[in-house]
């Protein structure tokens, strides 16, 4: 790591920007502009930045007259914006701001490409849920192969579309992208926080595409945590043809207790009062720490470090694995950091009911050795699309 910056997370985050380049998501002076202005480990900063650079490009966009230039520099602002909103604190006043001007211009930007968007909401409980559906391409047409696409613990929905969909609907592809608790509006309009059985929503989310979408097949896709939500999903709802996790993510309590020095581990899964203030304090001094501290307590609805543990301790365990009757695609990092990737193997293992299993690790000398492969997302892609295509008996 190092490459913009020594804080690992922020370096990780900007990288992260630099990652949807391929899908129209960045540009690198633009990532330069922004960088170089911001100074190590100051989230104030990070912010003034990113959405100064944005707020650049939605000015220049509102004087282009070509519908391509207009819609790409829209949608490199929402990216921005997104990067902007990244590391504030939850209860902030400029979260709220910040990622609405996000959606609009990611909106916009779709429709000055011509790209079909169909956005709904379906029931879910006493909320909504909200489903994106982008449109096969012709020569496609009724029929088209559909993604089904969830993100993980950080990730907004409009954000898939850099990672994934765009790339899918070059491909022939339908894409589904969809929001569960702990994500997008459930979270920020509703309130509900993440739930680990995911099938809950993942069920709510098939039913409407087997209304409303012809297709010959279906993929799940989950992205980082969206992986684990998604592989739990498949093993309780057989309608997925295939599922890919973009990467495999452990039970987000082993990658929180991972992070704990080995001595202390064996006293995270209770979290004791001494053992939250060393954590407490950890997040004072670490940008990384203090980030995602903040994000699971947000996200997880928890009040405090030990309601935290508690809450993640509600996922017990990987039992329903052997239950996935769908072909897996399990990704992995060499150089992982939010977990030991040892856990992605014997993840793999236990896939004793999948009707087949493909592993594949990412390495440094091909340039995909980060989690879910970011900054290498060519790569990720054709690894994905060409094992969708892989015949099958």
């Amino acid at each position: 790591m190092g490459i913009f910056f020594r804080d690992k997370a922020f370096d990780f985050e900007t990288v992260r920007v630099m990652w949807y380049a391929p899908a129209g998501g960045a540009d690198l002076g633009e990532v330069l502009s922004a960088t170089r202005r911001i100074r190590n480990g100051d989230t104030d900063s990070w912010f003034r930045e990113w959405n100064r650079i944005a707020t650049v490009l939605l000015d220049r966009a509102g004087g282009l007259r070509d519908d391509l230039s207009r819609g790409n520099a829209l949608l490199r602002a929402a990216n921005y914006l997104r990067t902007a909103e990244f590391f504030l604190d939850p209860a902030d006043p400029r979260r709220g701001p910040t990622a609405d001007r996000a959606r609009t211009s990611f909106d916009t930007g779709l429709a000055a490409l011509g790209v079909e968007l169909i956005r709904t909401e379906i029931p879910y409980g006493e909320a909504e849920l909200e489903l994106m559906y982008f449109l096969p391409r012709a020569p496609a047409g009724p029929g088209a192969p559909l993604l089904v696409v969830c993100g993980g613990f950080d990730s907004v929905p409009d954000e898939l579309w850099f990672t994934v969909a765009r790339a899918a609907l070059e491909r022939g592809f339908a894409v589904l992208v969809y929001e569960g608790p702990g994500q997008g509006n459930l979270l920020r309009r509703y309130g509900i926080p993440f739930e680990h059985r995911w099938e809950v929503p993942s069920s709510a989310v098939l039913d409407w595409a087997a209304a409303h979408i012809e297709t010959e097949s279906t993929t799940g896709v989950g992205i980082s945590y969206g992986g684990r939500l998604l592989a739990r999903a498949a093993a309780k709802d057989p309608r997925y043809d295939r599922i890919v996790l973009f990467d495999y993510f452990p039970r987000m309590l082993d990658a929180f207790t991972a992070s704990i020095p080995w001595p202390l581990r064996s006293a995270a899964a209770t979290m004791p009062p001494w053992l939250a203030r060393i954590v407490s304090t950890a997040g004072r001094f670490d940008t990384q720490t203090r980030w995602a501290l903040a994000n699971a307590r947000w996200t997880f609805g928890a009040a405090d470090l030990p309601d935290l543990v508690a809450k993640l301790a509600l996922d017990s365990g990987d039992e329903w694995a052997a239950d996935i009757a769908a072909d897996v695609l399990l990704l992995v990092a060499e150089r992982e950091h939010f977990y030991p990737k040892s856990l992605a193997y014997r993840f793999a293992e236990r896939l004793t009911g999948a009707r087949s299993v493909t592993l594949r690790e990412f390495t440094s000398a091909e340039g995909g050795e980060l989690h879910c492969q970011n900054g290498a997302l060519n790569a990720a892609h054709e690894q994905i699309f060409d094992w969708i295509r892989l015949p099958r008996g």
